[in-house]
C-alpha cells in the first residue's frame, strides 16, 4: 500500500478543518492517508474547533498555546516527529483545496520523475473560502529578489500545462512539497528557522544530499494566499518576534556561506553528496555574490 503521511502547521488558521476534511472526501484511497498537525490556538473557539478532527483515523494532533508557538520551522519540526514511516509525505500549508484523486495523481507524478530521491513542489494556484478555485496552471519556481536581509525571495511562473511529465527545478514551496517518506529522516526541519528564507534553504539542503526538485505539470491543490478576510499570522501576536527572526536570518546566511559560520549545523546544514557551488549553478544564484539569474 501506497500511504500518505500529510504534513500540517496552523496557527490560529480555521481553515485548518475544511482543509483536513477536503483531503480526505478528494482522496482516492482516504484509508491510506494520515495527517500529523501541529496546532496552535488562543481563543477557546480555536481550541475546542480541533476536536472536529479527533474523530478521525489516523489523525496525530499536537495541541499548543499560541504564546508558547516559536515559528514555522518550530512547528514543522514537531509535527514531523508524528510521522510513522509512511512510504510518502506531503507537507502542505493548513489552507488549502484538492483535486479529486489528488493521492494518486502525486504518486503517479513523482515516480515520472527520473530520480532515486526525487520531490514535488511549487506554488500552487489560488482559492478563495470556501471553495473558489481561481485557476488550474501548474508553475515552476524562481527567484525573485533579495530581502534587505540579503535573503532570496521566490515567485511562481510559467505554464506547465502543456508538459507531458514534471519539470526539473531548483526550489521548492514550503506549503506543497511531496516525496517519499524518508526525506523527514534525510532532511529534518531545523526548529531554528523562523520564517523567511525557510524554502530557498530547505532546497539547498536537499539538493546537496541528492534530492533532485521537480515541478508538477498538473494542480492537484489550491492554497489561500490570505487576500480579503485575512487569517493571523504569528508575528502579529508576537511583539518580539523579530528577534527570534533576525537570529533565523543569520543562521540562514551561515549555512549558504552568506556569512562565518559560527557552529557546526550537522543535520541542519548542507549535505555532502553534491556541492552548494554545484547547487548555485543550477539555481541561477551566488548567495555569496548576492545575485541571481532571472530566466524570462
Amino acid at each position: 500500500m501506497d500511504s500518505i503521511f500529510v504534513q500540517i502547521v496552523a496557527y490560529r488558521d480555521l481553515e485548518l478543518v475544511p482543509t483536513v476534511k477536503e483531503a480526505i472526501a478528494h482522496a482516492t484511497h482516504p484509508e491510506r492517508i494520515s495527517f500529523g498537525i501541529c496546532w496552535q490556538y488562543r481563543t477557546n473557539r480555536e481550541k475546542y474547533c480541533i476536536n472536529k478532527l479527533k474523530g478521525i483515523n489516523n489523525c496525530r494532533i499536537i495541541e499548543v498555546p499560541a504564546s508558547e508557538a516559536r515559528g514555522v520551522g518550530w512547528a514543522r519540526a514537531r509535527v514531523q516527529k508524528l510521522w510513522q514511516k509512511e512510504d510518502y509525505t506531503l507537507q502542505i500549508d493548513a489552507h488549502m483545496r484538492f483535486l479529486p484523486g489528488w493521492d494518486v495523481e502525486l504518486i503517479k507524478m513523482l515516480r515520472m520523475c527520473p530520480s532515486e530521491k526525487p520531490i514535488l513542489s511549487s506554488y500552487p494556484p489560488a482559492y478563495e473560502p470556501p471553495r473558489k478555485l481561481i485557476g488550474d496552471t501548474p508553475t515552476r519556481l524562481e527567484g525573485n529578489g533579495l530581502e534587505h536581509t540579503d535573503i532570496l525571495s521566490l515567485r511562481a511562473i510559467g505554464d506547465l500545462s502543456k508538459c507531458s511529465t514534471p519539470q526539473p527545478g531548483a526550489f521548492v514551496a514550503a506549503g506543497f512539497i511531496f516525496a517519499k517518506g524518508s526525506i523527514i529522516e534525510d532532511i529534518p526541519y531545523d526548529p531554528n528557522i523562523y520564517f523567511t528564507g525557510e524554502e530557498v534553504l530547505f532546497a539547498a539542503r536537499a539538493w546537496t544530499r541528492g534530492w533532485d526538485i521537480y515541478h508538477p505539470h498538473r494542480s492537484v491543490c489550491w492554497h489561500f494566499y490570505n487576500t480579503g478576510k485575512k487569517r493571523v499570522v504569528h508575528w502579529e501576536d508576537h511583539k518580539n518576534w523579530w528577534m527570534q527572526n533576525k537570529v533565523s536570518e543569520s543562521r540562514f546566511r551561515q549555512i549558504l556561506g552568506m556569512e562565518t559560520a559560527t557552529e557546526d549545523f550537522g543535520i541542519y546544514g548542507l549535505g555532502n553528496v553534491r556541492s552548494l557551488p554545484e547547487y548555485e549553478a543550477i539555481a541561477g544564484v551566488s548567495f555569496k555574490e548576492r545575485w541571481f539569474i532571472c530566466f524570462v
